[in-house]
């Protein structure tokens, strides 16, 4: 291994993709691969051999163990590892899941060998890799997540009344239906439905009903 490379590790359970993958890196100067393995198991066995890299190429699905989990177990035990999924699979649920794991990148199998060489180069310069496609799905994703904390915090600061009003205008009460349920009168219904329109920060309610049924608040009490 000449000083400066790029040291990888491949992990992938298909034999003839992992060995075209490790001679095409190879071929890079910048780079040279300490093991090609087809499983987290063998990845294991080569880091306590010594041979820890600096970039892990990591399938999703392999027997003996996804390449989720393994992720999430590489990078807490080696924070200096990077690990770039490679894999068939472009599903949001996965994609998700992986960067949460720890990997940086996430590249599907069909890109060129060029691509790949060119992530490997980028990751261990500091940058993150995503295809285009994916961290457009990606950021949509983690907007929704976000969205969902925004409104769990807004809705935590509810009281239980409120609470209990929200749940029966996500069903579709009027004002005067929820006072006689909960036996209480219009006018205090309506100060109620003010404060949880301030507190949600929304104008209608339509829009109060839709965020309890997001939110699974729209059981009607008992």
């Amino acid at each position: 291994m000449t000083s400066g490379q790029i040291t990888v590790s491949i992990v992938d359970d298909h034999p003839v993709f992992r060995e075209g993958l490790r001679q095409c890196l190879n071929a890079r100067k910048s780079i040279q691969v300490l093991s090609a393995v087809s499983r987290g198991a063998e990845m294991w066995e080569s880091i306590s051999a010594g041979h820890l890299p600096r970039i892990v190429l990591m399938d999703i699905e392999m027997p003996g163990g996804g390449g989720i989990q393994v992720t999430k177990e590489l990078t807490e035990k080696h924070p200096t590892v990077s690990v770039v999924m490679l894999t068939a699979f472009s599903d949001t649920e996965r994609v998700v899941a992986a960067l949460k794991a720890g990997a940086v990148g996430y590249l599907l199998k069909n890109v060129s060998p060029d691509v790949i060489c060119s992530t490997v180069e980028r990751v261990a310069a500091g940058e993150a890799m995503l295809s285009g496609e994916i961290a457009g799905r990606v950021l949509r994703e983690f907007e929704n997540e976000r969205n969902e904390d925004v409104h769990r915090e807004r809705l935590a600061a509810l009281t239980s009344r409120e609470h209990e009003i929200l749940r029966l205008l996500a069903t579709g009460d009027s004002n005067r239906e929820i006072a006689q349920r909960l036996f209480i009168s219009q006018q205090t219904v309506k100060n109620h439905v003010a404060h949880i329109f301030r507190k949600l920060q929304v104008n209608d309610r339509t829009k109060a009903a839709l965020l309890a049924v997001q939110m699974g608040l729209s059981e009607k009490p008992r």
